[in-house]
């Protein structure tokens, strides 16, 4: 049974997929012959040039709607990679780096295959559909005056004979999806190595994000080690030179003042217990032990209940992320509470976690004046941190309409933890 239902849900992936590339393979045949022929007509002139760069944008265009088109079918849209332009480029520049991009012309390759192959196969896929309803569909309406229902040389004028045609219609099921099925297989085989980028071109582009992601993970490790290194100066560092300066004087009076010294005793105990309260408050930025030991829940209602705003959580955690994903996640929520404590003038804060399709999902959203700019200092630290395990990060925040910050970070569920 089971079986059963994923063929015919794959048969109404491809019905889908074909009727959609129906409407498409008409759009992309009257945009090839529309741009090929407005920039030949034009093309010793100025303009020619011009329509060209707007056709090649068209046409980027009609390939990445076929991209997600191709998502009905394989689950995911077909990657794409372009060549990185100059935005301030000018447009003959940008005309050179779009006919210099082999992407480009498998662009516009694609959009005229799609317009007659594509179209021939969504016809067939749709019409072997059309036909299985239309026998089905038969004992409904076979008696319809003039003409008779007609197929080949029988006349289906009586009710049996129409519910002869339904049993066929029904028996045609099968053939009619293992059509579409076929005519699918065929135009990916057509579709996919025009609109993937080749190999090479992939791992490039990974290349360059890891990269990217590594710099990024160094600059916020740097920033978190200078962070460190100044409040242990500020903080814990002058604590305790204060303390050793309190002791020496005390043991100085010790014979001679002893009220004095007992005065100093009393102040260098209260430098120590500050001294003490400031390293572990350091401690808890860095890794807090109750994150390594409870979890990101356990973590993120610690930081709540220290908070003067009212803080709202809802957590779905199933199982307990790798401890990378933890770290960072509850570094976001903490970095933006404390953003929202300072600058927004909320008073609550609702903060949702969730662990679905190996993704943690990580949002803060608060009731402040809004208005916070997603390319600030705070949040690029958060980016880069997030961008560090592959995850994004977004910032919503109209004036006045608070700020809502939404990270996802990949991580594999059969890798998470037990809670």
């Amino acid at each position: 049974m089971r079986r059963m239902t994923a063929t015919l849900k794959r048969w109404g992936r491809d019905f889908v997929f074909h009727a959609a590339g129906l409407a498409t393979s008409i759009l992309g045949f009257t945009l090839w012959v529309t741009g090929v022929s407005v920039t030949l007509g034009l093309a010793v002139t100025v303009v020619g040039l011009l329509s060209a760069l707007v056709f090649f944008w068209a046409f980027r265009w009609f390939a990445r709607l076929e991209r997600h088109r191709a998502a009905i079918v394989l689950g995911a849209p077909i990657p794409e990679r372009y060549r990185r332009g100059d935005p301030g480029a000018k447009w003959f520049a940008r005309l050179r780096a779009a006919a210099a991009d082999p992407a480009t012309w498998k662009d516009f390759a694609w959009t005229i295959v799609c317009g007659v192959l594509g179209f021939a196969l969504s016809v067939a896929a749709i019409t072997g559909w059309g036909v299985v309803l239309y026998l089905i569909s038969l004992p409904i309406w076979y008696w319809a005056p003039n003409p008779p229902q007609t197929i080949g040389f029988m006349d289906f004028d009586t009710l049996g004979k129409a519910l002869a045609a339904a049993g066929a219609g029904v028996l045609l099921i099968p053939v009619a999806g293992l059509l579409a099925r076929g005519l699918t297989r065929i135009e990916l085989a057509a579709m996919v190595p025009l609109l993937r980028p080749p190999r090479g071109e992939e791992l490039a582009e990974r290349v360059d994000v890891l990269t990217t992601t590594r710099a990024g993970a160094v600059d916020a490790q740097a920033a978190e080690l200078a962070r460190i290194e100044r409040d242990l100066h500020d903080g814990a560092q002058a604590r305790l030179v204060a303390l050793a300066m309190s002791l020496g004087m005390a043991q100085e009076k010790l014979d001679s003042d002893p009220a004095q010294a007992r005065e100093l005793l009393a102040e260098a105990r209260g430098e120590a217990r500050t001294a003490l309260t400031e390293l572990r408050d350091l401690a808890r930025g860095i890794h807090p032990p109750i994150l390594a030991d409870r979890g990101l829940e356990a973590a993120i209602t610690s930081i709540a209940a220290r908070s003067p705003l009212s803080v709202t959580i809802e957590a779905d955690l199933p199982r307990r992320p790798p401890a990378a994903v933890e770290g960072a996640a509850y570094f976001v929520v903490a970095e933006t509470l404390a953003n929202a404590t300072k600058h927004s003038g909320a008073r609550a804060v609702l903060v949702r976690l969730a662990l679905r399709d190996g993704t943690l999902a990580v949002e803060v959203a608060d009731d402040g004046r809004g208005g916070a700019d997603p390319r600030g200092s705070g949040l690029l630290g958060l980016r880069r941190r997030v961008a560090a395990l592959d995850g994004t990060l977004s910032v919503v925040s109209p004036d006045g309409g608070g700020t809502t910050l939404h990270a996802e970070i990949p991580c594999r569920v059969d890798e998470g933890r037990d809670r």
